[in-house]
């Protein structure tokens, strides 16, 4: 691949990675605080598990984010 096509793309999934991350990780909280206010369980619940999916599929774009740079440093 080309230098610059990777560098595209590390952007990217760097960029997304970190949204995704925190992004899950506020709503991880934000559920926690849903709990505590007895609002619907299906609401806490389902946004619980919807943060623990963005935030892991932050990890795993940052993750590629890493080993992209990792091609990059070798070309």
């Amino acid at each position: 691949m080309e230098k610059k096509q990777l560098k595209k793309q590390w952007w990217f999934y760097g960029s997304v990675g970190a949204l995704f991350l925190g992004s899950g990780l506020s709503l991880i909280s934000e559920a926690g605080h849903w709990k505590h206010q007895a609002i619907d369980a299906l609401y806490w619940i389902g946004g619980g598990i919807l943060g623990l999916a963005l935030a892991i599929s932050g990890v795993v774009f940052l993750i590629n984010a890493g080993i992209l740079k990792e091609r990059i440093r070798k070309l």
